[in-house]
Formats: structure tokens, C-alpha cells, sequence
């Protein structure tokens, strides 16, 4: 992307300068612009960055029944744990009497049925010995019984699901923690944990009813930055990620985008979680919400809890051979009778010949790599007719560029 875009603005240039003059009058001041902007390095050909910060790894929820009264809570807020660990237990004396009930609810529809069953044999046997204009209403009775027996199979089969829930209900009065980490929060009092932590990228709870224990595994690391629903579309799950140290950008980590949760918005910024962006709706304004997205690293080491870093789409770049020098393009670079490149240059307030070192030739960029004679804080001319030493310089200085909303550095998003 960064060698399209520097291949497109040199083309600007180039058409600039071809546009509307043949070249510049004797005297008057050349335009000069910095090196790192022709070649690419500064204002253009850079991908968006993020802001982002190391955080622990994966967040458990653990849940609580309501309806179930706790016996004993086996942890505290900070305790460390093991995967297997108990947690906390119910209390089985009542959940052993509740199933016990439900049992004796069976067993009384059972004993309905077979009392029905024998008042079917008693009165079929009476409908045989009665006179035919009795025989109705025998049968209407033995109809009446087959009823209530239909009825209690199926109250039997509600029961026999309840005692299955129960059942289980009762193996598992024990609850333990499915990962190892520390505990963040406990909520005894049901009020949302005992230090108000709350993880977006949780992913759900371990049980049913409501978070009643927070752990969190500190042990891995992982990069959390966050996204505008208005540029959602630069990210997807999957892709891979750099992540840049802010301190010294030579220092990468690489990764995966393993998941932007689109269910749960920022909530602590400034703005309640709230970015503003141009629009055209009458006060000017419109609102973005952010959203959360996570980097697992193919290796953390160097990274601490709460380091804040860059994130940005891995292009594969930083595994290219790349030239030392600037990738110069080659309008830029003329030649003396007896072979030796040079280009325009400012020497101080004045136009100068500057001899250079030519290296590796990129034909789909069309540009030399400058081995010597040249920096990217030095600023040159476009070759155009009349240029000659001596000429007063006017400097394309980089507060232009910021005026056009435009930076030295990469556009950091999110």
C-alpha cells in the first residue's frame, strides 16, 4: 500500500509540474520538499494504527442458582485458583427434601392409576351383568377413569423431568472453577461483585442464573484495543496483527485478531463510550459507539500488564528484505555527461547539485534506493527547466501538512 500510494503522489507531482510551465524564471525561489514525503515515510503510505493495552487473558463467570441456598463460599476476592478448585457449595439437606417430596408426588399419581385401573375392572365387570338399559351409564363411568389415567401418565412424565433436574441439581451442589486465575470479584450481596469488575470479553458465564464469581487468568497476556463502528470495516477476526512497542518502534510482536465483541460497547470513556464524528445532521454531530477487540500474541515476552502499544494490520512488510536507503523515484534523479546521478538539493537557502549513490533498482515502484549523498530530512527539487545553482529555496515545510489534517506520524484510530 505504502509503495502504490508514494507511486501516486509522485505521479501528482510529476503532472504538476508538467502543468501550465515549461519551467521557472532565473531568480525566482524553487519549491523544495522534504525527502521523507516524496519517498513515502511521512504523511502518505501509512496504515492506521490503534491504541492498545496489554490485558489478562481469558474471563470466567461463574453463576450462580437463586433459587439454591448457598451452604459455604470456598474463595476470596485475590485468592488464586487452580481449574478444579472449588469455588463454593449449595446447601443438599434442602435440595434432598425437595427431591424427596417430588418423589412422593410421584408414587401418589401411581397409586391413582392403579385405583383407577381397579375401578375399570369392577365396573366393566358390573356392565356385563346389568340390564341393557344400564349399560351407559357404566360406560360412561369406566370412560371417566381412562381419563384420570391418561391425566396422571402424563403428570408422571412432568415429575419424572423435574426429578431429573433435581437429581442433578444435587451431583452438582458443588461448583468449581473452570479456569485458573485470580478472583476478581465475589458477589455475596448480588450487586454486580464486591469491586464492581466487569470484563467485556468474558463470552458468557460457567452455569445458569446470575455472575456470581469473577475469574480472571493473569497468567496470559493478551493486546485489547478498541474500534468506531465507523471504520468497523478495516478489521476482521482472523486477520493477522502487529503489535508496536510506543517506546521503540522496532519492537514487534505479532498476533490474531480472535474477536471484536460487537455485544458489548466501550463504557469508560469520557463520553459514556461515545466517539464524534462529522455528519450532516443539524447540530453537525453524530455518535459512534466503540467497540472492544482482542490480539491473541504468538509470543508475550517483553509485554506487562497495562503496557499501552500500537496495534496495526500486519502486511507482511516488516518480513520484507528491505533497502537501507530511501526508494528515491527516478525523475528525481539526473545525470552528469560522464555518468554521475545527482539531484537538486537545498544547501541552506540555495539550490544545489547533490551528488548521490545509486543502489537496488525497483521496477514496480520505478525508483533507486539512494545509498549515500542524501537523508530524508534533506530537501530536493523536481528536475524541472531552468534550475541552477545559486537559486533562493522555498521549503514545503511540514506545518503544510498539518494543515491538510495530516501527520508525521501514523493516524492512530480507535
Amino acid at each position: 500500500m505504502k509503495r502504490v500510494i508514494a507511486v501516486i503522489l509522485a505521479g501528482i507531482v510529476l503532472a504538476g509540474a508538467m502543468s501550465g510551465c515549461s519551467g521557472t524564471a532565473s531568480g525566482e525561489a524553487v519549491s523544495v520538499e522534504p525527502v521523507s514525503m516524496i519517498v513515502g515515510t511521512g504523511p502518505v503510505g501509512l496504515a492506521d494504527r490503534y491504541a492498545g493495552m496489554v490485558v489478562a487473558g481469558e474471563t470466567a463467570q461463574v453463576k450462580r442458582d437463586q433459587d439454591k441456598t448457598i451452604l459455604e463460599i470456598n474463595v476470596e476476592e485475590g485468592d488464586l485458583v487452580k481449574a478444579g478448585d472449588l469455588l463454593f457449595s449449595y446447601d443438599t439437606e434442602a435440595m434432598q427434601l425437595d427431591l424427596d417430596k417430588t418423589y412422593l408426588e410421584r408414587e401418589q399419581l401411581e397409586n391413582t392409576i392403579a385405583s383407577a385401573q381397579q375401578a375399570i375392572q369392577e365396573l366393566t365387570s358390573e356392565r356385563d351383568k346389568a340390564k341393557e338399559g344400564d349399560k351407559l351409564r357404566y360406560t360412561l363411568q369406566i370412560d371417566a377413569k381412562n381419563v384420570e389415567i391418561r391425566e396422571a401418565n402424563y403428570n408422571i412424565s412432568l415429575k419424572d423431568r423435574d426429578i431429573a433436574t433435581k437429581e442433578a441439581a444435587l451431583e452438582n451442589a458443588e461448583i468449581y472453577a473452570p479456569i485458573a486465575g485470580r478472583v476478581m470479584s465475589v458477589d455475596e450481596d448480588g450487586t454486580g461483585g464486591s469491586n464492581g469488575y466487569y470484563d467485556p470479553s468474558a463470552g458468557g458465564g460457567v452455569g445458569t442464573g446470575v455472575d456470581f464469581i469473577t475469574i480472571t487468568d493473569v497468567t496470559r497476556l493478551r493486546i485489547q484495543g478498541n474500534i468506531s463502528e465507523m471504520n468497523a470495516y478495516a478489521l476482521t477476526e482472523g486477520m493477522p496483527m502487529v503489535v508496536r512497542s510506543r517506546i521503540d518502534e522496532t519492537v514487534t510482536w505479532r498476533g490474531t485478531l480472535s474477536m471484536i465483541d460487537w455485544e458489548n460497547p466501550v463504557q469508560n470513556d469520557n463520553n459514556g463510550g461515545m466517539v464524534y464524528v462529522g455528519s450532516s445532521s443539524d447540530d453537525g454531530m453524530t455518535t459512534a459507539s466503540k467497540y472492544p477487540f482482542y490480539i491473541e500474541l504468538e509470543d508475550t515476552e517483553g509485554l506487562i500488564l497495562g503496557q499501552h502499544v500500537y496495534i496495526e494490520p500486519d502486511s507482511g512488510e516488516e518480513e520484507e528484505e528491505k533497502p537501507e536507503g530511501p526508494m528515491l523515484p527516478e525523475y528525481y534523479i539526473q545525470y552528469e555527461e560522464d555518468g554521475t546521478a545527482y539531484v537538486w538539493a537545498a544547501d541552506g537557502s540555495k539550490l544545489a547539485k547533490r551528488t548521490v549513490g545509486l543502489g537496488v533498482y525497483d521496477e514496480m515502484m520505478g525508483a533507486y534506493e539512494i545509498t549515500e549523498g542524501l537523508d530524508l530530512s534533506d530537501y530536493i527539487a523536481f528536475p524541472e527547466e531552468g534550475l541552477e545553482e545559486g537559486r533562493p529555496v522555498e521549503r514545503y515545510e511540514q506545518q503544510a501538512a498539518d494543515e491538510m489534517d495530516m501527520s508525521s506520524e501514523p493516524r492512530v484510530v480507535g
